[in-house]
């Protein structure tokens, strides 16, 4: 019992001095440290407006679309093209534009890119082209719709995405 008493006065007494840490004053020290900078531009930022939709009217049969839709790069460096466009079913299913049939059909030629049905569209760099900072790529797109289709407003008969890359 002896030994263990002589063990916890010297553990006290060791936490105890442990935890003391001087003090020291002085009267004014000074202490110089570096600022360190580290610049990465790898990341830029896509900044541009695509258009809210791509209106299509059927009037007594025929087709037509908006003549003002384009992409904007907004920013102030830096072009920015078109790497993927991809058109999906919405209220229609998406046709192939230069074969077109179907009913509940619509199919989409867009900058010269025809839909052969929902998904991928084949493109180009020539019909999608570097858009320069600040500066804007007119879209222009044709539609083909079946026959069948009903008098209605604001059907949103198909999806485009545009996939919009850095260019270096």
């Amino acid at each position: 019992m002896k030994k263990k008493a002589i063990y916890a006065l010297f553990l006290s007494l060791f936490l105890l001095f442990s935890s003391v840490n001087p003090v020291f004053a002085a009267k004014s020290t000074t202490a110089t440290v570096p600022v360190t900078l580290t610049v990465s531009n790898e990341y830029r930022a896509v900044n541009v407006t695509v258009p809210a939709s791509l209106p299509v009217y059927v009037i007594n049969g025929t087709v037509v679309v908006a003549d003002n839709a384009k992409i904007t790069n907004n920013s102030k460096t830096g072009a920015v093209q078109v790497t993927g466009v991809s058109v999906t079913d919405g209220a229609f299913r998406v046709g192939d534009y230069d074969n077109f049939a179907g009913t509940k059909t619509i199919a989409l030629k867009i900058n010269g890119c025809s839909t052969k049905g929902a998904g991928y569209v084949s493109i180009n760099a020539s019909a999608f082209p570097v858009i320069a900072a600040q500066g804007s790529m007119f879209l222009k797109y044709y539609a083909k719709v079946s026959g069948d289709a009903q008098n209605a407003e604001n059907i949103q008969a198909a999806n485009v995405v545009f996939t919009i890359s850095i260019v270096n």
